[in-house]
């Protein structure tokens, strides 16, 4: 992956549509992380990149085939990347991304699921290089909350110059609250607002998803919340380390009432809402909007032109000015499976030695028979003949 840097830092400046999440200094810290679980497929024409597909490996058991399978998804859902997709050269796009997908096709895998692909038009361009009569392509929808919330839908604020244009452009009710709990609040003193950062990022953190926890632990479950928690630690900390952590901190003296983690984008001039922590034993609405409101206006003075809420239509959201744009969750399958080596990759081998011993513990000798099996085939052909 170093031996890329270069190109691949010339390549961000030359896509309109990257973020901050296909950057180099992203990915790399990202990957660091995950040793074993990720491929980069890069088109090149002469020795210039023109594109970047970052991906994540993913093991999965099929109860219905007995097999294990090796799944494809984005690279940068390894840490809950807001966006991803393809770093590309428009100039190329399009031979670019056929020439990946032909190259994907040729891989062992089973599925490959982009979720949260943010781009005009490579999504279909990508999907439109794999030939139905081998593959089913679609655009999938997700929905959560009961299906109240569409996950794909991500309502954006575009800032304008000033904090006071920000606030004359939403509505009455909106705006009189941003200002009463201005007052009431911040200029009485009652409150203070801090912000966390590179020194104290890990105690702003740690506040964070404290009060995260305390809210989604009871509907998501002990593994679950704690596996969240776990993976949101790792990306704000990434952003922090990379200096591209903005958090407010809302407090009552010495009391954490509320935090907001986002992630800054400054090539893109984006700043990324992540994830919220409030303190659900305060009464009243007012931690939230406070938060947001000096997080728009801090944006705007400091040159940002994008405050993005995240994935989801809650309602919330576009009482702050938002506009919903939309972004891409491709599914590509394979129709037809053969021999063990066209969907399981030798780069997950050792992960599927751990699922043996995983079975071995769970006694469950079949399922561990039938893996290393798998895994004899799988070597023996990387290996070629002897």
């Amino acid at each position: 992956m170093l031996a890329l840097k270069s190109a691949w830092q010339d390549l961000e400046a030359r896509d309109p549509e990257g973020t901050v999440y296909l950057s180099w200094d992203w990915l790399a810290a990202t990957f660091a992380g995950y040793p074993g679980r990720w491929r980069v497929l890069i088109a090149w024409q002469g020795d210039q990149m023109v594109c970047a597909f970052p991906m994540k490996l993913r093991l999965h058991w099929s109860n219905s085939r007995q097999q294990l399978q090796t799944e494809i998804e984005a690279g940068g859902r390894l840490i809950y990347s807001e966006y991803t997709g393809f770093l590309c050269d428009p100039v190329y796009q399009n031979t670019a991304l056929s020439e990946i997908a032909q190259h994907l096709q040729n891989l062992p895998w089973v599925r490959l699921s982009l979720k949260y692909e943010d781009s005009t038009a490579r999504a279909a361009a990508f999907m439109a290089a794999f030939p139905e009569a081998q593959f089913r392509s679609r655009n999938k929808d997700y929905f959560i909350n009961a299906g109240s919330t569409d996950n794909l839908a991500c309502p954006r604020v575009t800032l304008p110059q000033s904090y006071e244009a920000y606030l004359d452009g939403l509505g009455k009710n909106m705006r009189q609250k941003m200002r009463r709990f201005s007052r009431k609040y911040l200029d009485s003193g009652a409150l203070r607002l801090s912000w966390a950062d590179a020194e104290d990022a890990g105690a702003g953190i740690e506040h964070l998803l404290r009060h995260w926890l305390v809210k989604w632990l009871p509907s998501k479950g002990e593994a679950k919340a704690r596996k969240s928690v776990n993976t949101y630690r790792k990306m704000l900390t990434q952003a922090a380390n990379l200096g591209l952590l903005r958090m407010p901190v809302l407090w009552q003296q010495d009391r954490c009432l509320g935090v907001l983690g986002h992630v800054l984008d400054p090539r893109h001039r984006q700043i990324h809402f992540i994830v919220a922590g409030r303190d659900e034993a305060v009464t009243g609405n007012f931690i939230g909007p406070l938060l947001h409101a000096q997080s728009v206006r801090w944006g705007i003075e400091n040159g940002y032109t994008s405050y993005d809420l995240c994935h989801g239509d809650e309602p919330y959201k576009f009482g702050y000015g938002a506009i919903a744009t939309r972004v891409n969750y491709v599914s590509i399958r394979r129709r037809y499976l053969t021999s063990p080596s066209a969907y399981l990759d030798p780069i997950c081998a050792p992960r599927a030695m751990t699922c043996v011993i995983d079975f071995l513990q769970q006694e469950q000798p079949a399922k561990a028979l039938i893996v290393a099996k798998q895994l004899q085939q799988v070597l023996a052909n990387t290996a070629g003949p002897q």
